[in-house]
């Protein structure tokens, strides 16, 4: 994919991963930005800081995406006043924690964030490339937690097995479509989520938090690089490889006693 000048879709990209994938995707690639969260404040800031040192241009929509009405709004607003050329799908939610402590509604807004609102999107966005045949793609961000099962984020974990599947067949579906679907599955991520879920300062001096930074750098990567599936870092690969090599029992076992310990006292 070419980016420079192009117009790229970002969504969550108030905070975190997705603001710093906001941020490689203007400096080092050049593209211009539509930046949606709900925190309009904090895309407001992004965009200031973009546009000053970068010189691209930014849109930004303040938007809730566990609300289908907005969803709507997004793709609405998005093609109305440019072309669009890249979609990233970043916004998630998560539960950390005993499955029974997620009240149904918060398990609603984290089904209509994570899986329907992606879904959608999709399924607006992959009609609108084609026709458009500029070669343009999408990037689904899923998790290592969608490819090996995560006991005290079973809800999320579930949600992002959803996509992580649905990313996977798409890719194969458009072949021979002049549009790209990349799934990223990143592990643990050093972000405002995992600082107050507790999960940062259980697991913050280990392998297994990447700076989101760096993440953000090899997901851009990748969907320029239109890759099937990427993981970053040796360590995430390796975890997702050992439900092939061990019994999918032991590893659920292993990572329950592991995030146990970081439960909140």
């Amino acid at each position: 994919m070419e980016l420079r000048g192009r117009w790229v879709l970002v969504t969550g990209a108030s905070s975190g991963l997705g603001r710093e994938m906001a941020r490689d995707l203007a400096q080092r690639h050049g593209a211009q930005l539509i930046l949606v969260a709900r925190r309009e404040d904090r895309l407001q800031a992004l965009k200031a800081e973009l546009e000053q040192t970068v010189g691209i241009q930014v849109r930004v929509i303040a938007a809730d995406l566990s609300k289908p009405e907005d969803v709507e709004r997004v793709f609405e607003e998005s093609v109305a006043a440019q072309e669009v050329y890249g979609v990233v799908l970043n916004a998630g939610v998560t539960h950390f924690g005993r499955h029974q402590d997620l009240s149904w509604q918060e398990f609603e807004a984290l089904l209509e964030t994570n899986v329907k609102s992606c879904v959608r999107l999709v399924s607006q966005f992959v009609p609108y490339l084609i026709e458009r045949n500029h070669g343009g793609g999408l990037m689904l961000v899923t998790s290592m937690t969608g490819l090996v099962p995560t006991p005290y984020q079973t809800a999320y974990s579930a949600s992002k097995a959803f996509l992580t599947t649905f990313g996977e067949g798409l890719f194969h579906e458009l072949q021979g479509e002049n549009v790209s679907v990349t799934t990223f599955a990143p592990g643990g991520i050093t972000t405002e989520m995992t600082e107050r879920n507790g999960l940062q300062q259980h697991f913050g001096d280990t392998m297994q938090m990447m700076n989101a930074d760096v993440c953000a750098r090899i997901a851009i990567e990748a969907m320029v690089a239109r890759r099937y599936l990427a993981i970053p870092g040796w360590f995430n690969r390796l975890q997702s490889a050992l439900p092939r090599l061990v019994p999918r029992r032991l590893v659920g076992m292993v990572l329950a006693q592991a995030y146990k310990k970081a439960l909140p006292r």
